[in-house]
């Protein structure tokens, strides 16, 4: 839109100024829109993240196993603590990912998280089963997407590589679930 303009005004402008400089600038626009246009490197990588998702992920508490059928109880004040999956393998810091969660999806989520509280849960062990209580955090998941441009004209991209990332939300949501004996 701004190149169009300066094409316009610099061609309207042409029989108010002297001959050499009409041609010196008539040539410099066509230089100036061509500086404009977008140009892109193949070899730069890129990334982006995708998908974003609530999933429920394991802390370090978990009751004793227990045969059922009966009713099994996890009572006890300790520290839950839940960590990330995200490891930078793909040569983008937790930090960077972090802070774009919260940009894209307005979730706080961080490296790890832990609570010290007062635990207690009670569930139903199913007659023959052997089952223990496990305590879920809520986390966020996305896909760590790395991507390049195929054409310097920025008009076809390929991805390069993918990786699931998983972060613990900033909050006291958690759950308990019954896990069984593989």
């Amino acid at each position: 839109m701004r190149v169009r303009r300066m094409l316009g005004i610099t061609v309207g402008l042409a029989g108010l100024l002297a001959p050499g400089f009409v041609a010196l600038g008539a040539e410099a626009v066509p230089a100036a829109v061509d500086a404009v246009a977008k140009k892109c490197s193949t070899k730069e990588i890129n990334w982006y993240v995708r998908g974003g998702k609530e999933v429920y992920v394991g802390t370090n508490l978990y009751s004793d196993w227990m045969e059922g059928p009966g009713r099994i109880t996890y009572q006890k004040t300790a520290t839950s603590e839940s960590n990330s999956s995200w490891t930078g393998d793909l040569g983008v810091s937790a930090n960077v990912v972090i802070a774009e969660i919260k940009t894209q999806y307005a979730k706080t989520v961080g490296k790890s998280h832990s609570v010290s509280d007062s635990w207690s849960y009670t569930a139903e062990v199913p007659k023959n089963k052997v089952r223990r209580l496990h305590q879920l955090k809520l986390s966020w998941r996305v896909q760590v997407v790395r991507w390049r441009y195929t054409t310097t004209d920025c008009k076809k991209t390929t991805e390069v590589s993918s990786k699931t990332a998983t972060f613990p939300v900033k909050n006291h949501d958690y759950m308990w679930i019954l896990v069984g004996k593989a």
